[in-house]
């Protein structure tokens, strides 16, 4: 599928999901954070993986979609997700306890912008996205809210 569907059920849930996939961020990110106390936090992101992996391979066995491994081998670069994945939540257990649960959503949040920013824009995911002067504008104001945020968290001046 080349473009984004300007109708259909794919934009019909996009702001759901966004809405549902923020809501998750928050929830794991404080478990995550919790958890990270416990034990080493790359041992915790370990951990938290693996139950997502289990979580992943039933509902793909239950809803019979296939581990569809002939595409995974056609790109493989694709599992670099999951590196990364497993480097983030290492990030935000080690971030978590020490400048506080808003402070790293904050930080994170800004930064996933900012480089978003930077992948719409070089092209590199396929899809250029010029930058506009009304998203650069709210980025700007999510970057203060960053600042205004983290600024004032438990790591301030710890």
């Amino acid at each position: 599928m080349s473009g984004f569907p300007t109708l259909g059920p794919v934009v019909t849930y996009a702001l759901p999901a966004a809405i549902f996939a923020g809501t998750l961020i928050a929830i794991q990110t404080a478990i995550v954070g919790a958890f990270a106390e416990r034990l080493n936090p790359f041992v915790a992101s370990t951990w938290v993986h693996l139950g997502g992996l289990v979580f992943a391979a039933v509902g793909v066995l239950v809803a019979r979609l296939g581990f569809q491994t002939d595409v995974v081998r056609q790109a493989p670069w694709g599992l670099l997700a999951g590196v990364a994945g497993v480097l983030l939540v290492t990030g935000i257990a080690i971030a978590v306890g020490g400048i506080g649960l808003a402070s790293t959503l904050a930080i994170v949040t800004g930064v996933q912008l900012l480089v978003g920013f930077g992948l719409e824009a070089s092209g590199l995911l396929g899809r250029t996205v010029p930058f506009d002067p009304v998203r650069l504008g709210g980025a700007a104001l999510i970057v203060l809210g960053v600042y205004l945020v983290a600024g004032r968290g438990p790591g301030v001046g710890a």
